[in-house]
């Protein structure tokens, strides 16, 4: 009796060993699994994307968080220039929980949200919390930062379109050209009959785009100088050139738009005369 009792208890011992022990087999698996996914998401790269607004367009924003998204995520997402340059950013700012740093000039001819911006780049290196920054601008004013960073032992990614001038684009490790890639979607869309909101407007449809960018980049100016409004409609429309539409000059554009837009020349005292142009809606 006692040495059945003894066989029956040490079967137990038994069943109750492999049972812990398949328990703990499937303890470690999971913490295994659950290792290799944080080390998945580890692996990616953590971006702090910085913006000069003043020198690109948030119609960008979709190629550049993709592109981003090609190395890890973005930790930091700043919009940087004066009133004027941020506000067509606004939409895209609410949508993708940005942080706008709107910054006024302190005197004439110097940029202060240039300053602003690499004093936050450098804020943000020696707080340890990025593995690399994104530098979006076509500005070579930033390509010592971008040298600084990189020595640092930062990854660097420039976006920006292709009068990018070439220091800038080598001081970063990599450069995208953002007009190009926005090129090629189209392209591809053409191709695909796909259609990804990227093309150039019809005829038809962009006097009132350029309506749109009068009213948002210049708000308080009943009058807009031409040689301002052309440097600024590829930036809000990329790759808008008046040769797309079949007009030689932007001046001869808005004539042809005489109907939607008031044009004329004025002149302060000795300088010669300069157009302007104002939307008449």
């Amino acid at each position: 009796m006692v040495i059945l009792s003894t066989k029956i208890f040490l079967v137990s011992c038994e069943f109750r060993d492999e049972a812990i022990i398949l328990k703990a087999g499937a303890i470690i698996q999971k913490i295994t699994i659950q290792g290799a996914r944080f080390m998945a998401m580890t692996d990616r790269k953590q971006i702090a994307l910085l913006i000069d607004a003043e020198n690109a367009s948030w119609r960008y924003i979709d190629l550049i968080l993709r592109e981003i998204s090609a190395y890890g995520f973005a930790t930091y997402k700043r919009v940087y220039g004066k009133v004027e340059s941020v506000q067509p950013w606004q939409n895209v700012i609410l949508k993708y929980a940005m942080t706008p740093v709107i910054q006024f000039n302190y005197t004439n001819g110097k940029n202060a949200s240039d300053s602003a911006l690499i004093i936050d780049a450098m804020d943000i290196l020696y707080a340890g919390n990025v593995d690399g920054f994104c530098l979006v601008t076509s500005d070579s004013d930033f390509t010592k930062l971008a040298i600084r960073l990189r020595e640092s032992g930062m990854l660097v990614i420039g976006m920006g379109e292709q009068k990018t001038p070439e220091p800038l684009m080598r001081a970063c490790e990599e450069f995208k050209y953002l007009d190009m890639l926005q090129k090629e979607e189209a392209e591809n869309v053409s191709e695909s009959g796909h259609d990804s909101g990227n093309i150039l407007p019809p005829i038809d449809k962009i006097a009132d785009e350029i309506s749109r960018v009068i009213n948002t980049v210049f708000p308080n100016e009943e009058w807009v100088r031409l040689a301002d409004l052309g440097n600024t409609l590829p930036k809000e429309i990329p790759g808008f050139t008046p040769n797309h539409y079949g007009f030689g000059k932007l001046k001869k554009m808005f004539e042809a738009f005489s109907g939607r837009f008031d044009m004329t020349e004025k002149s302060d005292g000795d300088s010669l005369p300069v157009l302007y142009v104002r939307d008449k809606q």
